[in-house]
């Protein structure tokens, strides 16, 4: 079965409430949604409990999802994770733009960077504005391509591909300084 053709059958099964299906959908989004909330929060407790209720609600919600492309699909659960962290911002009054983060690797097994490495990559990131952070964050942390990633910041994929280009060459201009 095609991928695109599995995930809808997914989508379609998951909504009518079977579990197995839905279990499935869980472990193709989860590692790119903890990934991405646990960037903005910064916390791995919070991280954890935001991404439980970013599931919660993308299994309520899959009964009035009408599936029409992969990418419109992350949509809809970045739409929800960006809600979720919206409202975890508001609840600790906290400002929602990061400014700095923690890489740790034990929360980033993909991670191959010291400490020291880490903790310049993140003082780098502070120096790009919030869009171009966010798509290096989903690109290379969350691991969305860059078709995700337009559909899911609602920019055209070239910019995004732009965006990305440019921020890349920040971060070495700011690694290297």
């Amino acid at each position: 079965m095609e991928y695109i053709d599995e995930i809808r059958e997914l989508i379609s099964k998951s909504a009518q409430g079977n579990s197995d299906c839905f279990q499935q959908l869980y472990e193709l989004l989860i590692d790119k949604v903890f990934a991405y909330v646990r960037y903005r929060t910064n916390s791995e407790d919070d991280a954890l409990d935001i991404t439980q209720e970013v599931f919660v609600d993308i299994y309520k919600g899959l009964p009035g999802f009408t599936y029409t492309s992969k990418e419109q699909f992350y949509g809809f659960v970045f739409t929800i994770t960006k809600r979720k962290l919206a409202k975890y911002y508001a609840d600790k009054h906290t400002h929602a733009t990061k400014t700095t983060t923690e890489f740790n690797e034990d929360n980033y097994s993909d991670s191959l960077l010291n400490p020291e490495t880490e903790r310049d990559v993140a003082r780098a990131l502070t120096t790009l504005d919030e869009t171009a952070r966010e798509i290096v964050v989903l690109h290379h942390w969350s691991r969305y391509s860059f078709p995700e990633i337009a559909a899911l910041i609602q920019m055209t994929e070239s910019a995004v591909r732009v965006r990305h280009h440019r921020a890349l060459k920040l971060l070495s201009a700011s690694l290297h300084s």
